[in-house]
């Protein structure tokens, strides 16, 4: 009974999923995959830069402009007259990234001229901090001197916060202490230029404390290049006028320090150590963003959590689905897919969407699956290896099962070596030798030395841990033997026992395990090996059905009967025999199909006669039986009932005939109704003759049928020829034919030197009988590396076309022959042929009407001794 893998039970699949919704959800909460987000975002922000507002230039405080002007700070009346010239030089927007916290202690009628110019211009933005007034003490509001608050068009913070790796890669549009009052100065700004763009002065979290910072609508700012993107001149160039007024007419001008060790440098993820960003540089980049509407939204908390949950129940519901080896690959794609989503929903709607957290819970998805799905296997393993355990093995392969008493008794008696010799730890159990020629004790390391016609082997088998039996076998072999055979016979017997390990590993329950996986597969092997192997050994054809009748299995013999160039498996048993000469076949099988019934029945197929067994194939009682057919070529069992049936027919006939007219002779003589005359004595010799001469054939023909070349023996063939010549030479004396033979050396054959006589002799003799007289009759032997060819020719009266098909067969007689009244038995020509397919020859025949025939014997070489 076929047994199926036990699938997760669902509350297990259950728990899977919410301890993956639990880790995923701390992950999104503690932040802690956040780096790797980072990174990711950094990744895709590379491959999707964002555009450069185009009418935003920078007017740098750098070392240029320190080394020109003097150290820092400056005059406020120098900030007044370049707003002034920036005022005149018509621009749109002019924001001032500088803190002007104090009044002017050294010249403060220049925070006068400052706040005027501010005002002339119309269209000034200052800065406010947050910032602590002592060490970890409370964070407050610093703004400029009220002079200038009145002054400018309005004020935006400057504060950025940076990410845990140390980047600053976004800012709060609105923050303040207590409520999220100020707006940053690159939100200030945009909503200066742009009126659609509007930021919320209302509180959003009246619950905060008054000393608490607030911040609210984070924004990451897709940075467009690394500093220097933004056009940016120096303070110094454009107060000595060096810049054309054009760069600054109707364009958004920020004024702020880019020197080294004098502005806020902030790193980002487009600065580097070489060429940081300024603060002034970074609220340009923010401004631009806002201005081209490519600010990045972070994903709310709530979709957070609720995308990742979706992605992570993907791979629950899909892993039960996929093949086990699809279910990696369909991880990693899944995977590639959340970076994708991120990116496409980064790239066409300015949202950002932490992806890492699914990603992981993804990966994370895949081990745990994995080790549910091995937990269930390891147990299915462990119960299927029990039972197969319990099952009883065939190791027709493994002779190591076996004891070396049991190996050496089953090899003498296989073998028969003509000397022999069996110890056991240095005591002779059993023996043959010749005391001249004792065996040689030695150590084969469990496998066979063969030197010349001894083979030895010696075998080791552990009884603990520190102790071994040790056996010995030695064979001297007969001299007729084949050794190669022998020597390979041996060679592949499996004696050796592996040694058992006793140490112990930090794996062995794992060793243990596959060891025995291995083991059982062996035994599957094995099986399989052993069934596939016999069916195809048996020269029966065999057909295994199904309860349907549909085919499930054919061996070699059936496909060639019966495929018709189709492979039998999966056909219908009615669909192969569908002819109506299968029709008996069809209801027979289907009685054993439905009332389980054994059936036989012969049918003649492409000229052969087979037999069929139907019998049911039950593999258990739980399921129907299928059908199981065995064809059996019984075609040479029929035709040897022929040939019996024919010898019957001869002896009732043939023989019997001459013997009644012997009879009925006598009884004549005796009554005296026949003279006895030389004449009737003749007559009654001649049918002696013929019964004597019949009786004789067919001895020889049954002795040429049952030879063997176990009985062959060395015998000169050229002697045999002679033999034959000298038995006929007064027969063919008698019709003046003379018989050719040219005296070659002796050529020495193995095999029936009396058969082989008889059969030449058969072949003159009839070339002598069938041909006229004063003919010839010649003789010719020859050789060559394969064959050996005896020529028989003669000049008699030939042999009809139409009967040289039919000269070997078993009583045929020629029909010119009989009109001739040279009567014959038809066993001649049928023994010679025996004869030469006992020597694993051919006989070949060529013959033309009154022209003369041709018999050539070819005799293989290999039998030239």
């Amino acid at each position: 009974m076929a047994h199926n893998f036990e699938e997760p039970r669902p509350y297990e699949q259950y728990l899977l999923t919410l301890v993956l919704l639990l880790i995923s959800a701390l992950l999104v909460y503690s932040q802690g995959a956040k780096r790797l987000d980072l990174l990711a975002y950094d990744t895709i922000l590379s491959l999707n830069p964002a555009p450069v507002e185009p009418n935003t230039v920078i007017i740098a405080i750098d070392e240029k402009s320190l080394n020109s002007i003097g150290q820092w700070p400056w005059r406020r009346a120098l900030h007044a007259q370049l707003v002034d010239k920036l005022t005149a030089y018509n621009t749109e927007l002019v924001v001032l990234d500088i803190l002007f916290s104090e009044q002017s202690r050294t010249h403060p009628e220049d925070d006068e001229l400052l706040a005027k110019a501010i005002k002339n211009n119309g269209n000034v933005l200052l800065p406010l901090h947050l910032q602590s007034l002592t060490h970890e003490g409370t964070l407050v509001e610093i703004l400029p001197i009220p002079e200038l608050v009145s002054a400018a068009r309005s004020l935006g913070h400057v504060h950025v916060d940076l990410d845990q790796d140390g980047l600053a890669r976004g800012l709060y549009l609105n923050t303040g202490v207590g409520d999220a009052y100020w707006p940053s100065l690159s939100m200030a700004m945009a909503s200066q230029i742009n009126p659609m763009i509007q930021y919320t002065r209302s509180l959003e979290n009246t619950n905060s404390a008054p000393y608490m910072t607030v911040n609210t609508q984070y924004k990451l700012i897709p940075f467009a290049g690394p500093s220097g993107t933004f056009p940016t001149y120096s303070y110094v160039d454009v107060m000595l006028n060096q810049v054309p007024a054009e760069a600054f007419r109707n364009k958004t001008v920020l004024i702020g320090a880019t020197a080294p060790g004098l502005g806020d440098i902030i790193p980002t993820p487009v600065s580097h150590a070489a060429n940081p960003m300024s603060g002034v540089e970074l609220h340009a980049n923010a401004y631009s963003a806002l201005i081209t509407k490519t600010a990045i939204t972070p994903v709310e908390t709530l979709w957070a959590y609720l995308l990742t949950f979706a992605f992570i129940l993907i791979p629950i519901l899909a892993f039960p689905r996929l093949k086990p080896t699809y279910v990696m690959p369909f991880s990693m794609l899944l995977a590639f897919v959340v970076m994708l989503f991120s990116y496409l929903l980064l790239a066409l709607d300015e949202t950002w969407f932490p992806p890492v957290n699914s990603m992981i819970g993804i990966l994370l998805a895949y081990p745990l699956w994995s080790w549910q799905r091995m937990r269930h296997l390891n147990g299915f393993l462990n119960n299927e290896l029990e039972k197969l355990q319990k099952e009883p093995a065939i190791g027709f392969r493994d002779t190591r099962q076996h004891q070396p008493e049991k190996i050496f008794y089953a090899l003498k008696n296989v073998l028969r070596p003509k000397r022999y010799i069996f110890i056991k730890n240095n005591a002779v159990l059993e023996q043959l030798v010749e005391s001249d020629s004792p065996f040689e004790v030695i150590d084969t390391n469990t496998k066979w030395l063969h030197h010349g016609d001894i083979s030895v082997l010696s075998i080791h088998r552990p009884i603990d841990k520190k102790n071994s039996d040790h056996w010995f076998i030695g064979f001297r072999w007969q001299s007729n033997a084949n050794l190669t055979a022998v020597h390979s016979y041996l060679n592949k017997l499996q004696i050796e026992v592996s040694q058992p390990s006793h140490r112990k590993h930090s794996y062995e329950k794992i060793a243990n395990r596959i060891a025995q996986v291995r083991e059982a597969i062996e035994t599957m092997q094995d099986m399989r090996i052993f069934i596939s192997k016999g069916f195809e050994q048996i020269p029966s054809g065999v057909i295994v059905t199904d309860p349907l009748g549909m085919i499930v299995f054919a061996n070699s013999h059936a496909q060639r009967w019966f495929s018709r160039g189709s492979d039998l498996v999966g056909s219908s048993l009615y669909e192969v025999f569908s002819n109506s000469e299968f029709s008996l076949l069809k209801d027979k099988s289907a009685a054993v199909l439905t009332e389980g019934t054994h059936e036989t029945l012969e049918l003649e197929l492409n000229q052969r006669n087979i037999m069929i067994h139907c019998s049911p194939f039950e593999v258990d009682s739980s399921t129907d039986s299928g059908l199981m057919l065995s064809f059996s070529d019984i075609t040479i069992i029929r035709e040897q009932q022929k040939e019996k049936n024919q010898l019957i027919d001869f002896l009732s006939h043939d023989v019997r005939s001459p013997l009644v007219s012997q009879l009925a002779m006598i009884d004549s003589m005796i009554k005296g109704k026949t003279k006895i005359s030389r004449s009737s004595l003749s007559k009654l010799s001649d049918h002696a003759n013929k019964s004597l001469n019949l009786s004789d054939q067919f001895l020889q023909i049954t002795r040429a049928e049952q030879s063997n070349e176990q009985n062959f023996y060395e015998f000169d063939l050229i002697t045999t020829i002679e033999n034959s010549i000298d038995s006929l030479s007064a027969q063919a004396k008698a019709k003046e034919i003379t018989i050719k033979f040219d005296d070659v050396d002796p050529l020495w054959f193995k095999g029936n030197a009396e058969l082989m006589e008889r059969a030449i002799t058969n072949l003159l003799s009839n070339a002598v009988k069938y041909s006229p007289e004063n003919t010839s009759v010649t003789i010719n032997i020859s050789a060559d590396t394969t064959d050996i060819h005896i020529t028989i020719r003669d000049q008699g009266y030939g042999i009809d076309a139409t009967e040289l098909p039919h000269i070997f067969d078993r009583f045929h007689r020629q029909r010119s022959s009989e009109i001739q009244g040279q009567k014959g038995a038809g066993l001649g020509l049928n023994f010679v042929k025996v004869v030469i397919e006992k020597h694993q020859g051919r006989i070949q025949v060529e013959s033309k009407l009154n022209e003369g025939t041709v018999f050539q014997l070819s005799l293989p070489a290999h039998h030239i001794e």
